[in-house]
């Protein structure tokens, strides 16, 4: 089966945390930062990245579907301990830069 590309937007839930961040946010965006270095080890994750400013951040993944793309966010450690909310988009790459 044919691997489907998704995309999740991610957005602190205290938008706080970026200038002041708790002992316990660090640690979960910790986490968050491992797990989607696991993700990139086993070839699903195509980019992740956030806004200068933090508003917002973004994961390019790929999945076998939707729910199996789901399960991927929903175990995102900083959406696990309520330190981001994700919200899912099925995605279609069009143009890249190829090295």
């Amino acid at each position: 089966m044919q691997k489907q590309t998704f995309i999740y937007q991610l957005k602190p839930t205290r938008p706080a945390m970026v200038d002041t961040p708790t002992e316990a946010e660090i640690s979960v965006i910790s986490n968050h930062f491992e797990y989607l270095k696991n993700l990139l080890d086993h070839d699903q994750l195509i980019l992740a990245g956030r806004t200068e400013g933090a508003e917002f951040g973004i994961v390019i993944f790929e999945a076998i579907d939707e729910n199996a793309a789901k399960t991927i966010m929903e175990h995102d450690p900083a959406i696990l301990n309520h330190v981001m909310t994700g919200e899912l988009f099925p995605y279609r790459l069009a143009l890249w830069r190829r090295h």
